[in-house]
């Protein structure tokens, strides 16, 4: 059994820290350590954590921060900080099923493998269940690298990854997250984005933790249902546009330490996030444009593209793209921008 650390950042996380803390020490499988970096708590969180670390059955090193770095750099501090095999995210407010360290570290048997994620059973702050984290077909899929979504959201706590990826992280601060281009891609975005990258990406999707939903949370679950969060997402390729142009950058600026086959496999992402860089342009050019005809030859040259397909490492939008394009944005594209955002 490869070991495994626990990378856990807090602030002001002393409501629900404890039963967290109690379900790792609960593990079948025991980490070879926690490391906790603390953002500057004004709540009894420090006081939770050295109480706890007296009795734990595994190190506990805890690292209070000299100053706020907000939940990013709080996040990427605890991962450097960490030094096992595999390094798993842990959230302050959530509860982990007894076997989650066991069933994920059994997930890397390969040395491809450098990333796997749980589905998780959505609480409220009672504990009570009221959803699924991610829908899906049941069982273990592995994919390939480039064949996540690049846009993707995997939340952190259902993480676990290989230390190698830390390699990586003089990179992160020029990271662009596509969602918000003036902050820096989040410590679970960062991670996945590498590991699809270099490697393949394990999806679990049984539930082997409790993620609790409160009025605190950094971000919350939603169970919306697609239709009602796809045309928001889709009118917004100028962010995705900036994102795409920084990944092939900064896989332009490896450090020096990486394999031929690292190397190899950053040029077939480059020349993936060229392509979507180029055909995200494209889709301005259907939400954007005035004339129908304008609007028109640019879907043609998507379609032309196989833009649309599902192909593995093929830059592309997937059929939700597709209806959304053609049915919404070739028709109605300026109107339905102004309407949606």
């Amino acid at each position: 059994m490869r070991s495994v650390s626990i990378a856990l950042a807090t602030f002001n996380g002393a409501k629900y820290l404890g039963p967290q803390l109690e379900s790792l020490a609960r593990q079948t499988t025991l980490p070879s350590e926690l490391v906790i970096t603390d953002d500057r708590s004004t709540d009894p969180t420090g006081d939770i954590i050295r109480g706890f670390a007296k009795g734990a059955p595994f190190p506990v090193r805890f690292h209070e921060n000299e100053s706020r770095r907000g939940y990013r750099a709080n996040f990427m501090r605890a991962v450097d900080l960490c030094g096992s095999d595999l390094i798993a995210y842990c959230d302050q407010d959530d509860i982990w099923e007894p076997g989650k360290i066991a069933i994920m570290a059994r997930l890397f048997d390969g040395p491809d493998v450098l990333l796997a994620y749980h589905n998780a059973t959505v609480i409220d702050e009672n504990e009570a269940p009221i959803g699924r984290l991610y829908k899906g077909g049941p069982g273990i899929r592995r994919l390939a690298p480039l064949a996540p979504d690049p846009w993707s959201l995997v939340a952190g706590f259902t993480q676990v990854f290989r230390r190698s990826l830390v390699r990586f992280s003089a990179m992160h601060a020029a990271s662009v997250d596509p969602y918000w281009p003036a902050e820096r891609l989040a410590h679970d975005q960062w991670q996945l984005f590498l590991a699809s990258v270099f490697g393949s990406v394990v999806r679990v999707a049984q539930p082997l933790a409790q993620y609790r939903q409160h009025g605190d949370n950094a971000f919350g679950w939603s169970d919306k249902h697609w239709i009602e969060t796809t045309p928001s997402h889709f009118l917004r390729p100028e962010s995705f546009l900036i994102a795409a142009r920084n990944r092939s950058d900064l896989l332009r600026r490896l450090p020096d330490n990486v394999t031929a086959d690292e190397q190899e496999r950053a040029r077939d992402a480059i020349s993936f996030y060229d392509e979507l860089h180029r055909r995200l342009g494209d889709r301005i050019s259907i939400y954007s444009s005035a004339a129908l005809k304008a609007r028109t030859m640019a879907f043609r040259a998507l379609l032309r593209q196989r833009a649309y397909s599902r192909a593995r490492g093929a830059a592309r939008f997937g059929w939700k793209g597709l209806l959304m394009d053609g049915f919404g944005g070739v028709p109605l594209g300026p109107i339905m921008r102004r309407m949606i955002l």
